[in-house]
C-alpha cells in the first residue's frame, strides 16, 4: 500500500491508536534526532486516513486497557529497532577500525 493509505507519525499514542483502529505498521525506521535517536512509524489500512483525523481533531475514543497494551507493543518495537541500529552502528565503526 502506497500514498493515500499510509499515515507516517513518531508518535507513540498516535501509532497504537491506529493499531487498536485494525491497521497494521509497515516500517519501524531509525533517525537521529540531536544526540539521540528517534523512531518514525508508519502505518496502513483501509480506515487510516479516518483514524488519522479522528485523533488529530482530539475526536480519538479508545478502550483505555487495550490502549495501555498496545502502547507497550508499541514501544517496544521502537526499542527494539533502536536497540538494532545501536548494533549496526557498533559494527560500521569495528569495520572501520574506529571502535
Amino acid at each position: 500500500m502506497e500514498g493515500d493509505d499510509q499515515v507516517t507519525t513518531t508518535d507513540l499514542y498516535e501509532g497504537a491508536y491506529y493499531m487498536l483502529g485494525g491497521c497494521q505498521i509497515e516500517r519501524v525506521e531509525v533517525e537521529p534526532v540531536g544526540r539521540s535517536m528517534g523512531c518514525r512509524l508508519t502505518f496502513s489500512g483501509e480506515k487510516i486516513k479516518w483514524l488519522e483525523q479522528e485523533y488529530l481533531s482530539g475526536h480519538a475514543v479508545v478502550g483505555l486497557t487495550s490502549f495501555r497494551r498496545m502502547l507497550g507493543r508499541v514501544n517496544a518495537w521502537v526499542w527494539e529497532a533502536k536497540k538494532r541500529a545501536r548494533r549496526k552502528a557498533i559494527q560500521e565503526r569495528i569495520e572501520r577500525g574506529e571502535a
